[in-house]
């Protein structure tokens, strides 16, 4: 019986310890969105989006012309939000 509790006692603890690091984790991520916003809301303040706006969210765009002509656009985000965006062009290039 005691070595039941005790294993329901390090279960807990280690249920503990997985929700105070996620509480970190979501601090550290709601403080880069803050951050990304407050970049994305002074580019909308100025009313343009300059080359230097544009290269504090990008960070590179890479672009592939497929074998059957198609396009793949991908995007190297900088900040909080860095995911890529596959784009498929169906119109030939010329």
């Amino acid at each position: 019986m005691i070595e039941k509790r005790e294993a329901e006692i390090q279960t807990i603890e280690n249920k503990i310890a997985n929700l105070r690091n996620y509480d970190e984790v979501c601090k550290k991520r709601r403080e880069e969105l803050k951050n990304t916003s407050e970049l994305i809301e002074t580019i909308l303040a100025d009313g343009h989006i300059s080359n230097v706006n544009l290269r504090m969210l990008v960070r590179q765009v890479t672009v592939h012309q497929n074998e059957d002509k198609s396009i793949d656009i991908s995007f190297d985000m900088n900040g909080a939000f860095n995911y890529n965006i596959m784009e498929d062009v169906t119109d030939e290039i010329l």
